[in-house]
């Protein structure tokens, strides 16, 4: 085959293949991972889809509603297991948000995220939690409806609790909830 030939051949044929490359499968989510910040690692853990993560410097009043809608199909879908406790710190921060009419900086919210990191979580299977990563700490028994509150023995479902000096968690207050009476 002659050098004009083969130049030819490769004029002719599209060259441009290498560049049309089709469009990434995952670039929405490896989008959103890049810039997953504490407040996003915690909705994650929560259950929600990269895609529906947040962007933005600060977390309006709105977005906080609509966070919450998405989280509160719970009845449709509700969170596993692991995913529980981080749901219910994520719910307690977002209508901390939504009932107020002032922006948060996603740094603030980063900041109040660690405020949760000592504590604990009742988890529907009868498990105390960590409540930022759901991590089953020890089954404190069954969840059942007693004084018309979900319980497992003297933990209520909902609650947040701390460990004493002896490791024995205590309820406390959290985000202007009360604390569950043991």
């Amino acid at each position: 085959m002659s050098l004009f030939a083969l130049l030819s051949l490769v004029l002719l044929c599209p060259v441009a293949c290498a560049s049309n490359s089709p469009p990434q499968a995952f670039a929405s989510t490896r989008d959103a991972l890049a810039e997953l910040d504490e407040f996003g690692a915690l909705l994650m853990r929560a259950g929600l889809p990269p895609e529906l993560l947040p962007s933005g410097r600060e977390l309006s009043s709105e977005q906080a509603k609509q966070l919450r809608l998405q989280f509160h199909l719970y009845p449709l879908y509700p969170p596993k297991p692991v995913e529980y406790a981080p749901w219910l710190v994520a719910d307690v921060l977002l209508l901390d948000i939504a009932l107020k009419s002032t922006a948060v900086s996603r740094a603030e919210l980063g900041r109040r995220i660690q405020e949760f990191k000592p504590l604990l979580v009742l988890r529907p299977d009868g498990y105390l939690a960590e409540a930022l990563t759901g991590r089953a700490e020890r089954c404190v028994g069954p969840v059942e409806v007693k004084d018309n509150t979900y319980r497992a023995g003297v933990y209520e479902l909902g609650a947040f609790y701390k460990p004493d000096e002896n490791n024995e968690p205590q309820p406390v207050s959290v985000g202007g909830q009360p604390a569950a009476s043991h």
